[in-house]
């Protein structure tokens, strides 16, 4: 398996879900919007998901 390194917009875009789904379950911050769209697990998922899709694909 080859690996590449992400871009570096996706990966500020894959840690920045991750993050705000962190504090959010862990109730530092609040988004009403987005809390009534998702559950806080699923953004830190999506979060990791962005991070291991970029690695497998190039120029992602």
């Amino acid at each position: 398996m080859n690996l590449s390194p992400p871009q570096l917009i996706t990966w500020i875009i894959g840690v920045i879900i991750g993050v705000l789904g962190i504090l959010i379950q862990i109730d530092v911050m609040s988004i009403p919007a987005l809390e009534d769209i998702v559950r806080p697990f699923w953004l830190v998922a999506t979060g990791f998901i962005i991070l291991a899709a970029s690695n497998l694909f190039r120029n992602l």
